[in-house]
């Protein structure tokens, strides 16, 4: 195992914005750092397969990987109803220490030869478990993500002489798919919005500036403006996101409160260029309110 130094403190994060469902409903988001929304979703290759930090990995990376999932879920999935994630977790790594030592330090020699130097293998691998951690941290994924790791833990607790890496290979990519799901979801909402802009942004103004405006101005906790001064925030302030180290790679894991039950969503009233003072559009009669 590469001897490590204490962690660096700097936020390698990235901003994830809410997404919009079919449905209409907008998962709670958290900030991770400032980055472009459009960098999210990652791309696709020939086949299909979305480039992420979880792709082209060999059997040793694929079982710290999944293991790293199992410990995101452990630490952000909370509630009696989790309690399982936990509990199947700290089984998986008591019951299969020996193995996933092995697995540990076969991963670390596989740095120690590409970075000749020390610290730089340490570097990049803790950059690298750094993704790994953010990834599966993703907020607007987090109850399918929640649920997936319950199932596989109850499926976990009732395994016996389980392999740590074929139970790996088995469920990793149960893992993967929320936040697949989410990613499929995002580049919908992209479609849609960018037809909504092609059919009617010349006449009401484009859809994604006052949306994203309206979700950073949410996650800064912007205060509302009311007839009686300056009210509540635009979101309930929520708590603050830490960090929990991982004593093996020395990467940081997020650990981001997210309310399950909790969902918001702007509504705008769409006012057309050409409207009236009274935001009535030119041309169109405003009823009086008032029956024969």
């Amino acid at each position: 195992m590469i001897e490590r130094e204490p962690p660096h403190e700097e936020n390698r994060g990235a901003e994830q914005p809410k997404r919009q469902q079919d449905s209409g409903e907008i998962d709670a988001v958290r900030s991770f750092g400032r980055h472009d929304v459009a960098k999210l979703v990652p791309g696709k290759d020939l086949l299909g397969q979305r480039q992420t930090v979880n792709r082209n990995l060999t059997d040793d990376e694929r079982t710290w990987h999944f293991r790293s999932a199992w410990n995101v879920a452990a630490l952000n999935c909370l509630g009696p109803r989790y309690e399982p994630i936990l509990q199947g977790y700290s089984a998986y790594l008591q019951n299969n220490e020996r193995d996933l030592r092995r697995v540990n330090e076969r991963i670390d020699a596989e740095y120690r030869k590409e970075f000749r130097d020390r610290r730089e293998a340490i570097m990049a691998r803790e950059t690298q478990m750094t993704s790994v951690y953010n990834f599966f941290a993703l907020p607007p994924a987090r109850a399918s993500f929640c649920q997936t790791a319950l199932d596989i833990s109850n499926r976990a607790l009732a395994t016996t002489d389980m392999d740590a890496a074929g139970f790996a290979a088995a469920n990793f990519a149960l893992f993967e798919q929320p936040f697949d799901t989410f990613f499929t979801e995002y580049e919908t909402y992209q479609r849609e919005s960018a037809a909504w802009d092609a059919q009617y942004g010349e006449r009401y103004g484009q859809s994604q500036p006052g949306y994203v405006a309206v979700q950073e101005a949410r996650a800064a906790r912007a205060p509302v403006i009311t007839l009686d001064g300056v009210g509540a925030t635009l979101s309930t302030p929520a708590a603050e996101q830490t960090r929990v180290i991982d004593p093996d790679t020395g990467a940081p894991i997020p650990v981001v409160p997210v309310d399950e039950t909790r969902t918001s969503q702007p509504i705008v009233q769409p006012i057309p260029n050409d409207a009236g003072e009274d935001d009535t559009p030119q041309g169109t009669v405003q009823s009086t309110g008032t029956a024969n």
